[in-house]
């Protein structure tokens, strides 16, 4: 009972973050660290409790995800793998608790249908919502990166 009590105590301080975009850097690499060792109770920890709006990479569509429960989170997320990693991480404060995301994955991905990517490439954008003491995932868009394409830093429009 006290193992159990000091365990839960010990995860929650580490899930828990300051409301700052360093704070936030770390919850997103976290975020990625949990995908890609499909540990479902750190998912779900991230998932924001209001539900989300995802775009997806596969198509030109966008769904409306209802509030999850851990059910839905395993369900959804032991359907995919990943062996991704977040590159050139841009952050902007929007509000008080909420922020913008603008990064690459790079890796591979196992999608749900089964097809595997071992060159995967997204153009990553979020929105992160800071609730209930720490960074939640509200919005997801996903865009492939054509294969000619490397990951760059984020740069002015360029006015030739």
């Amino acid at each position: 009972m006290i193992r159990s009590f000091f365990l839960i105590l010990l995860l929650s301080l580490n899930l828990s973050a300051e409301n700052n975009e360093e704070a936030l850097k770390e919850s997103l690499l976290k975020f990625w660290e949990a995908r890609n060792a499909r540990d479902f109770e750190k998912i779900f920890f991230y998932e924001s409790k209001i539900g989300a709006i995802t775009g997806s990479s596969s198509g030109n569509h966008f769904y409306e995800d209802p509030p999850p429960d851990f059910e839905s989170v395993l369900d959804y997320y032991s359907r995919v793998e990943s062996d991704v990693a977040p590159s050139n991480i841009r952050i902007i404060k929007l509000s008080e608790n909420v922020y913008l995301t603008l990064y690459y994955l790079t890796g591979s991905y196992t999608y749900s249908s089964g097809k595997v990517n071992d060159e995967y490439q997204a153009r990553v954008s979020n929105i992160w919502l800071y609730e209930d003491g720490g960074f939640k995932l509200y919005y997801k868009n996903f865009n492939n990166l054509k294969k000619e394409l490397k990951p760059t830093d984020i740069i002015a429009y360029p006015m030739d």
